[in-house]
């Protein structure tokens, strides 16, 4: 049985909590973030369908954004992008069929758009605010044009002390998940504002290797890259550590 710290956001956080019990290893709840929905204005007609792709960054993207999408655009023939299985299925039940990459992050939705058979000439990215960073860099690269709807925010919301150091402030060493750069901020921060050695001590999981330099440097000195954020991946990781 493995100590897995999950610091998924608290809408999440128990979905992935159970996966993990399931598979007979012992999560620890340690939501760092919240998701707030955002109201933006969606004006995106005129779109070429054959040449247009829609894609969505997480399952928020789909529970905020899709309503207002579905509303502005009226076109079937667009192609669907979803960063995950998870989001795919949050697609799904809302009767759209939407493709996802084999490495659920920034990079392997980069990756998928490569490999169509046409490409792209415009992008519309649901997302939420801030982060993708990487796509918006790329695609801008590219000359490929891009609509940003940003349908949601992450909040930092108050984590009491004794929670978190019940999570972290422990000698044996545990996994700690974190799905985003942002998240791994705020993991860090916390631990130098408690006086916590967790760097030293526990082996981060995180979703690719750009994240995995950030924990680099900021001192974290075990880290596990995993393929992509998403929970299978977490799931196979934590499986492979002996």
């Amino acid at each position: 049985m493995k100590r897995v710290v999950v610091t998924r956001s608290v809408e999440d956080v128990d979905r992935l909590a159970e996966r993990l019990t399931s598979d007979g290893h012992l999560p620890i709840k340690l939501p760092l973030l919240a998701i707030e929905p955002l109201q933006s204005s969606v004006d995106i007609d005129n779109l070429p369908p054959t040449t247009t792709v829609i894609i969505y960054t997480s399952v928020n993207a789909v529970r905020h954004g899709f309503e207002a999408i579905s509303q502005a655009i009226t076109n079937d023939g667009l192609v669907t992008i979803a960063v995950g299985a998870k989001t795919r299925d949050a697609l799904g039940e809302e009767g759209v069929r939407a493709e996802s990459p084999a490495r659920e992050d920034s990079e392997g939705i980069l990756a998928f758009l490569a490999s169509l058979d046409q490409s792209p000439t415009h992008v519309v990215l649901v997302k939420g605010q801030g982060g993708r960073d990487l796509i918006e860099t790329r695609l801008d690269r590219l000359g490929i044009h891009l609509s940003i709807i940003e349908c949601y925010r992450r909040v930092w919301p108050d984590v009491p002390q004794a929670n978190f150091l019940s999570a972290v402030s422990i000698e044996s060493p545990s996994i700690i998940h974190v799905a985003s750069g942002e998240t791994l901020t705020r993991l860090t921060d916390l631990c130098w504002a408690h006086g916590v050695d967790a760097l030293n001590t526990h082996t981060l999981v995180v979703p690719s290797q750009r994240v995995a330099d950030q924990a680099r440097e900021l001192g974290w000195q075990s880290r596990i890259v995993a393929d992509g954020a998403g929970d299978e991946a977490l799931l196979k990781a934590v499986a492979d550590l002996s």
